[in-house]
């Protein structure tokens, strides 16, 4: 019986490893096994080929102008704050007020932050500028252990996947979730794979067949192929598939054994998601902006060595003499230097400089030109990276010209923005799923004060919700004309030094709510006191108006803190004190 599912198992392998297989062998025929090694290599900055006898002395510059545009559209795309609203998809009316959406809101800002989801996206991003597309992937990490009085053992954790380690059942297919299958491979540790092996079931005897390879050539970038001597890794292969009832499965595969059989993770989407920078006709792959640029990076690079070429040659001009004339083992060069002449007069100068050539005014245009179109159409220009076209400009002009200039990345933002949604319904996902015992976690008021919560993802499991990604400004700048406006509606009297406190960024004021604090304590001493003055009857009131500020001060103090026995203004002023 053993025997016979062993059988079964490597037959699972041969399968899994035949399906990697035909996805190496799809990215080998649409050339990014050599496209994309070559994208990062440019956006690194190694943009010339190495030398050769002929070229050894030629002038390498590189004006990296492929990271400076993908450097800008990236930050452009980040630039603003993105929250998760989940929301019931329907009401229940037999509750008053139903926090459910709420609790998963707050939960994922919490989440948001342990998972460092911002370094995700921004990682993300830059492999998806530079190649066209990029995947994450989400996985319920059982090593996680937490809670002293509600313990938990397993957490959600989050990688960015290259895509050249991501294949696709259906590469004509754009939507993950209608994916037929999806594999990954990675490069782990024999001894972890084999740790993992062990949990899983697996025999001694058939762990200690697992051995380290050295199966690198299709990891395709240059450092991914260097690995060190002894660092004894294997290619391990994790696939996913829907099962007969909609259910995930998963398994992994490492030397051509099963080290994690078949597994139903209860889940109902692939916990994995997909972003194209952008689209190309009938593929999941997308297009980066690397692609196109590096024509033009090569013209910049090459029009500017041969410029700095032609000044070595040209620039320090070269002295040429009559057989006899001068002697060339005392000519320096040293400024100021006086090189005497040997030839009789008449016969000519015995030694002058030859005059070079001027370099082409062509060649500096063109380079300028190259770049001024280039950052034009990729929407990189002066005004969206913050430089003033003018100095004429003032700040809301240039405000203007960044949002129109902007126009070409909006596309790439609403593509973001649909990755970040489809990451919150993966999320949904497992925490419904994974998150089945009570746990204690800490979670963020409005004000952005901690607060412990209980959360328990399974009760919600039968609970539908909706979700919607809410873009607002996060940016320094933003903040700054966020505290402008709050300025100008001040100085009209439009609102009062307490409604500027609530609303200016927490960030600027930080000591906002203590502020606000005290000076609602000192409202509430001065608004009793007038209501008291107010309450007098005239005789009282002029008397009360008689008296010195002090003794004023002193009597609405009395009658406030003691409010259950009210005083009489008394008919003759007295010292205080006496």
């Amino acid at each position: 019986m053993a025997r016979e599912e062993a059988t079964t198992y490597d037959k699972l392998a041969g399968e899994v490893e035949k399906q990697y297989k035909e996805g190496l062998s799809f990215l080998r025929k649409m050339g990014y096994l050599d496209k994309w090694p070559e994208y990062e290599r440019f956006r690194a900055g190694d943009q010339w080929p190495p030398a050769t006898p002929r070229t050894k002395s030629l002038p390498r510059p590189v004006f990296n102008l492929i990271k400076m545009i993908e450097t800008h559209k990236v930050a452009n795309v980040m630039s603003e704050q993105i929250n998760m609203l989940f929301s019931r998809e329907e009401a229940d009316d037999t509750m008053e007020q139903d926090d459910t959406g709420d609790l998963f809101s707050r939960y994922s800002a919490a989440t948001w932050e342990r998972v460092k989801q911002d370094d995700i996206n921004e990682e993300a991003l830059d492999i998806a500028a530079n190649t066209g597309t990029v995947a994450v992937h989400y996985h319920y990490d059982m090593s996680i252990q937490g809670g002293v009085k509600f313990p938990f053992i397993g957490e959600m954790d989050g990688e960015v996947i290259d895509p050249i380690n991501i294949f696709f059942g259906n590469e004509q297919q754009r939507n993950v979730q209608r994916q037929p299958y999806i594999i990954i491979s990675s490069r782990e540790s024999v001894n972890s794979v084999r740790e993992y092996a062990r949990k899983n079931g697996m025999s001694k005897e058939m762990v200690s067949q697992i051995k380290p390879d050295k199966d690198t050539e299709d990891e395709g970038y240059d450092l991914a192929k260097v690995e060190i001597d002894d660092s004894k890794k294997i290619a391990v292969i994790t696939k996913y598939w829907k099962g007969t009832g909609g259910e995930i499965m998963f398994c992994k595969i490492a030397g051509g054994m099963t080290i994690k059989k078949p597994t139903n993770t209860m889940l109902t989407r692939y916990p994995i998601a997909v972003m194209q920078w952008e689209r190309r006709k009938k593929s999941i792959r997308g297009i980066g902006d690397t692609e196109g640029l590096i024509p033009n990076q090569k013209a910049v690079n090459t029009l500017v060595a041969m410029q700095i070429l032609s000044v070595q040659l040209t620039g320090w001009p070269k002295l040429i003499y009559k057989k006899g004339a001068i002697d060339p083992s005392k000519v320096t060069n040293a400024p100021g230097e006086m090189i005497e002449d040997h030839l009789p007069v008449g016969q000519g100068d015995g030694a002058k400089y030859l005059t070079p050539g001027n370099i082409s005014a062509v060649a500096g245009n063109l380079v300028e030109a190259i770049l001024t179109y280039t950052r034009q159409m990729t929407g990189a220009d002066e005004a969206a990276t913050g430089s003033a076209p003018s100095a004429d400009l003032n700040a809301t002009a240039i405000m203007l010209l960044q949002k129109a200039s902007a126009i070409p990345i909006e596309s790439i933002k609403r593509r973001f923005y649909s990755f970040i949604e489809d990451i919150g319904r993966i999320w949904e996902d497992i925490w419904k799923v994974k998150y089945n015992l009570p746990r204690q976690v800490t979670l963020k008021d409005d004000d952005g004060e901690e607060y412990p919560a209980m959360f328990d993802g399974s009760q919600y499991q039968e609970v539908p919700m909706s979700l919607k990604i809410d873009v607002g400004p996060s940016s320094t700048y933003s903040e700054s004309l966020m505290l402008s406006s709050l300025d100008k509606a001040l100085d009209r009297g439009d609102i009062d030094y307490m409604q500027y406190l609530k609303y200016a960024p927490h960030a600027v004021v930080p000591f906002r709510d203590r502020l606000m604090k005290e000076m609602e304590e000192k409202k509430g001493v001065i608004g009793q006191m007038e209501q008291l003055v107010a309450s007098m009857q005239p005789e009282e009131r002029e008397m009360f108006q008689s008296m010195p500020p002090d003794q004023q001060f002193m009597f609405l103090q009395q009658n406030i803190l003691a409010p259950q026995v009210p005083q009489a203004v008394p008919n003759q002023p007295t010292a205080v004190g006496m």
